[in-house]
């Protein structure tokens, strides 16, 4: 690293090797100020570079391979994962854009916290011949409970009839064969069951005799579990994922950490402030554990979709009071900031990964896993019932 070390980061020498704390406020400013800045850093080199967009593809996809963390707009992020050259690091901090946070305001609402796990979103693909797909659709219109929205992309949907105060959608996409799908998309915790009855009811009378077997060969796109608790902000949460080598940081434009995600892909596993991302300010933080499922590399059935528990990777959290007494001061605030991954990323021997590995196993909260999980076996086996028969 060079010798004038600038503001971004702080710089501390340990034992003869660079340690790193991270001014995320500083960041935030820079990147906030000028959009197409963007900042990278080597944990094994100590390289850090502020660089625009053009610069950073210039570079080609050699110097992507070689950076453990990247941070920039939310906009340049969605325009550089485009991109053939880009591959993510192991850790990325996304400052977001002004323009696209929500106004907060005051509210002393008593948010609904769940004692327990609960489904958060279910999204199934029916298949269906195109005149049902169709008929289907222009019933549910027809009940003024749901409203259509004008195609904007026809490649994806032809259709689509929701109903945004319950929380559901059916999109409808004919393909060229003679099939076509209808994606389905609700929230469990929030739709009301006999609102689904009811709609389901009507696919029922639409589909005749065939309807059992076409929703129990129903695709499962994405299944997402979560669990609410007060009191404890986002950014003091010291989780990971097993066998994740990736965490994304949201941060505000004021370098304030607004939600973390561990993994990347079909299986991402995310910590935010729940009432921060509804525009709320309250002096009692609801943070969100939530994991999602999707991308499944073959069909999920929904007759089987109890497979999919099987296919979570396991959800470690960790004692900050532990973590503190076990870490040196300076690795400890690394893995506060940046977590696991880029704590593992700036050790230099197998030594100090075993000892880190050590670490965390004695830091570790047992059965975190199972109580985000655990309760939601018995909230999907009555969807997947009703589903199968809407008239019980």
């Amino acid at each position: 690293m060079s010798g004038n070390i600038s503001n971004d980061i702080y710089n501390i020498v340990v034992n003869g090797q660079s340690k790193y704390t991270f001014n995320f406020k500083f960041i935030a400013k820079s990147i906030t100020d000028v959009k197409e800045r963007v900042y990278t850093f080597s944990f094994s080199t100590g390289e850090e570079s502020w660089i625009t967009e053009r610069e950073l593809l210039e570079r080609g996809k050699d110097f992507f391979q070689n950076i453990d963390l990247i941070a920039l707009s939310n906009s340049k992020y969605k325009k550089l994962i485009k991109h053939r050259f880009f591959t993510q690091p192991s850790t990325v901090l996304i400052v977001k854009d002004k323009t696209n946070i929500k106004k907060s305001r005051l509210s002393f609402i008593d948010y609904n916290v769940e004692r327990e796990s609960f489904l958060d979103k279910l999204s199934l693909s029916i298949n269906i011949k195109p005149e049902l797909g169709e008929k289907f659709i222009q019933k549910i219109l027809s009940t003024s409970l749901y409203k259509s929205k004008r195609v904007s992309d026809s490649s994806i949907y032809k259709c689509r009839a929701s109903n945004k105060q319950e929380f559901i959608s059916f999109d409808y996409m004919p393909r060229k064969e003679n099939t076509s799908y209808i994606k389905c998309t609700f929230n469990p915790s929030k739709t009301n069951i006999d609102f689904i009855r009811s709609t389901f009811l009507i696919l029922k009378s639409t589909c005749g005799r065939d309807y059992e077997e076409i929703i129990r060969t129903s695709g499962v796109l994405r299944i997402d579990f979560a669990l609410d608790i007060h009191g404890i902000k986002a950014k003091n949460c010291h989780l990971n994922l097993n066998r994740s080598r990736y965490t994304t940081i949201y941060l505000d434009s004021k370098g304030t950490v607004e939600s973390k995600i561990y993994g990347k892909g079909g299986k991402r596993f995310q910590v935010y402030d729940k009432l921060c991302e509804q525009g709320i300010i309250s002096q009692k933080p609801v943070t969100r554990y939530e994991i999602q499922l999707k991308k499944f590399p073959k069909k999920v059935e929904l007759e089987a979709v109890f497979g999919v528990f099987k296919t979570i990777p396991d959800l470690r959290r960790y004692s900050c009071n532990k973590l503190k007494l076990e870490l040196c001061k300076l690795d400890y605030y690394l893995i506060k900031q940046l977590g696991v991954t880029a704590l593992r990323s700036s050790l230099q021997t197998d030594s100090e990964k075993r000892k880190l590995r050590r670490i965390l196993r004695l830091a570790e909260k047992d059965g975190f896993g199972e109580k985000l999980i655990g309760s939601t076996r018995n909230e999907l086996r009555r969807i997947q019932k009703l589903l199968f028969n809407p008239k019980c």
